[in-house]
Formats: structure tokens, C-alpha cells, sequence
């Protein structure tokens, strides 16, 4: 199956328009792939967003020897097996940054959403355990191995690059995740955001081909247009608490687009459309009563 999520073609300047080619429809894009149903950033996730969303929102940070893959969490123990696993591996740390690929690779980063079940969707009967199960083990993922999955399926990406700054890897993860995006040639099909800014200024720097999008929660930054405007982002990407009609209004008359996180209610969804924003990040992919 080849999902067609981009409309249009990509060139000079693209980037600056790179939600424009979703069209006038309302935009969901799968947080860190269906993770209602299935354990977010895993392949399974991946697969199982096609045909329910336009875009898939994922993360990305460096293995400790500089590898990009997709994992959200600073620490191993939440949604792997690391704890089990690192008496056997000889490592007394359970942070991703201190686990090379190959250690990484030992990881299933799905089983633990049996039991978890995050969104109560296994209890409540929306996803089967037996079909869970088959699916099981789901390893980590390289980020050049979930660009080639996407370009295959032709599904845009929200790459989200982790803040590694207590980490040694703080200034190498903005140029590795440049060079795989372009050693896969998929530039003009993903976007990449941070609550690092800094980060998104390096990568306008290093590529400004590719498209930017500023995360933001908390509080919004002074002057938020100028703001936006210096960082040279097409979107911003606030937290759900952080929105209202003014500021919807505000930013699309400045030319950018309004991404939200993480959306989950669908009357709030139906609000925020009728505002005017392009997409929102949710965890579920289908209504439910």
C-alpha cells in the first residue's frame, strides 16, 4: 500500500511551505505512530498509522556511539526490557546514550505494552492481545531505517529531535540527523522540530532545505511572531493549554502553520480546526464512544 501524504511537488524554498501540501483538510498526525494501540515508536506503531493518519510524529536521539534511532525517552526502563538485560550486557546504566546499537539491538521495545497498556484499549477490547502478541519483539529502530520505511509508503514525518544537552552527544545529534536525512534523500519530506531552538537554528544553518517547526510548552515566547520569524521555523508547535483562537488567528496571519500537542479529546480537535490550525498530534487514530 503507498499512502499519498504529501501534495505537490518539493523545490527551492519548499521548506518554507511544507504544510501547505496537505491541503485544506484537517491534519492528524500520529504521535509517535498509533500509540494508543500499539507501543509508540516502534515499527508496528508505524505500520498501523497508514491509512488512519497523514503524518506520523516521531523521535529521535543519538546511541552512545552516535547512531540515530527512535526512541522517546532519555532512560531505557519505561518502554524496554533494559532492566532485565543490562546485568547480561555488563552495564550498569539503564540512560540510552550509554547503550551502543548493538546493545540497543538486544532490546524489545513492544512487550511491555502488554502489561502496561497505556490508553486501557487491550482491557476495553479495541486491540486484540493474541494479534498483539504476534507482533512481539519490536526493536529499536535506526532513523535511516524508519526514513526508508517512509519514503517506501511515501508518509511525511515530524522528526522531533531530543534535547541532549546533559548528554556528550549535545553537539553531534542536529548534523547526524541532517546527514540521514540526506543520505536518504527525504529532505523534502519530513520536518523537524525541538524544544531545543538553538537546534532548529543549527539546522537552518546546516540545511536550509529542510523544513522547521518550533515545539513549544509552558509559556510562549516574547514577541512570539518576531520570535518565529528570526528562527526561520514554518510552524509552531505548542503545547494544547497554550492555544486559543487569538493566537491561531495571530500566527496564521503572519504565514505560519499551527501544529498541536497532544490532542486526545475530539471536541477539543473540532475546536481547534474551526480555529483555523492545520494538524493536531493525537494518540488515537480512530473515534471511540
Amino acid at each position: 500500500m503507498v499512502v499519498a501524504g504529501l501534495v505537490g511537488a518539493t523545490g527551492a524554498g519548499s521548506e518554507r511551505h511544507f504544510f501547505d501540501r496537505f491541503g485544506p483538510q484537517p491534519l492528524i498526525i500520529a504521535h509517535r505512530g498509533y500509540r494508543a494501540c500499539y507501543p509508540e515508536n516502534t515499527l508496528c506503531a508505524f505500520e498501523q498509522s497508514l491509512g488512519r493518519s497523514r503524518m506520523i510524529e516521531v523521535d529521535v536521539q543519538l546511541s552512545g556511539d552516535g547512531v540515530a534511532v527512535v526512541f522517546h525517552d532519555s532512560t531505557l526502563s519505561r518502554t524496554t526490557n533494559a532492566v532485565q538485560l543490562a546485568g547480561q550486557l555488563d552495564l550498569t546504566s539503564l540512560d540510552l546514550c550509554d547503550w551502543g546499537l548493538d546493545q540497543l539491538r538486544r532490546l524489545d521495545l513492544g512487550s511491555w505494552f502488554l502489561d502496561a497498556d497505556p490508553f486501557g484499549m487491550l482491557r476495553r477490547g479495541y486491540i486484540d492481545r493474541e494479534s498483539l502478541v504476534a507482533l512481539m519483539p519490536q526493536p529499536i529502530l535506526t532513523l535511516r531505517e524508519l526514513l526508508a520505511w517512509a519514503t517506501e509508503y511515501r508518509m511525511p514525518l515530524n522528526i522531533e529531535i531530543k534535547d541532549l544537552r546533559k548528554t556528550s552527544m549535545d553537539g553531534l545529534i542536529v548534523p547526524e540527523v541532517l546527514r540521514e536525512i540526506r543520505l536518504s534523500r527525504a529532505c523534502g519530506q519530513v520536518v523537524l522540530s525541538s524544544f531545543r531552538h538553538d537546534y532548529l537554528q543549527t539546522c537552518r544553518h546546516l540545511a536550509p532545505e529542510i523544513a522547521t517547526a518550533a515545539l513549544q510548552e509552558g509559556t510562549h515566547p516574547p514577541d512570539l511572531v518576531r520570535y518565529l520569524q528570526t528562527l526561520g521555523v514554518c510552524a509552531y508547535h505548542p503545547e494544547n493549554g497554550l492555544v486559543d483562537a487569538s493566537l491561531v488567528k495571530t500566527l496564521c496571519a503572519a504565514d505560519f502553520h499551527v501544529n498541536v500537542f497532544t490532542v486526545n479529546d475530539p471536541d477539543r480537535q473540532r475546536q481547534l480546526f474551526r480555529w483555523g490550525v492545520t494538524g493536531i498530534f493525537t494518540d488515537f487514530l480512530e473515534a471511540f464512544p
